[in-house]
């Protein structure tokens, strides 16, 4: 398994961050959606009680129990709305969350590659240079200069790409 970038882990916890806090406020409205069903179904069982209770017919009565059943389904309406509301809202929050994360790691896989490019890049240049350096070379101290000079390129080109990538490994 490989491991994670320094910048893939902050990526990552910036996204279990958002997924928990998309959580949590789904959760929360669920609670006040069941909250204000069950308050509003407390209140409409004391008003038809009441209503029940001062009905001086069946007639009345049976207005009164069916003015009760309406206000339950819509009570439950309203909690269906908010909860499949806060369900879109989380769902959105967590799919943006994880789209964030997929572009850190592609971001951060393609400029390793880049760097890994310039590198190769940065190699093959030094090659041809040294090549030359060592057809002209017309002594022992001048090979020897033209041997450190590649091998001080070659430490550098590494360098370079080590440094971009040191955070995205």
């Amino acid at each position: 398994m490989e491991g994670k970038s320094e910048t893939e882990t902050q990526a990552l916890d910036a996204q279990t961050k958002a997924r928990a806090e998309a959580g949590k406020i789904c959760d929360e409205a669920w609670a006040r959606a069941l909250q204000a069903y069950k308050e509003a179904k407390k209140q409409a069982h004391i008003v038809h009680k009441k209503a029940r209770k001062f009905a001086l017919n069946k007639q009345a009565k049976k207005e009164a129990k069916e003015a009760y059943k309406k206000t339950i389904e819509q009570a439950k309406k309203l909690r269906d709305a908010i909860t499949t509301e806060a369900m879109a809202v989380f769902r959105c929050s967590y799919d943006k969350a994880d789209a964030d994360y997929l572009e850190t790691q592609i971001k951060s896989r393609k400029a390793i590659t880049d760097a890994d490019e310039t590198y190769k890049e940065a190699n093959k240049q030094a090659d041809i240079v040294y090549k030359e350096a060592m057809k002209r070379a017309v002594d022992k101290q001048a090979r020897k200069e033209a041997n450190e000079a590649y091998k001080e390129a070659i430490e550098q080109a590494k360098q370079v790409r080590d440094e971009a990538t040191r955070k995205l490994r």
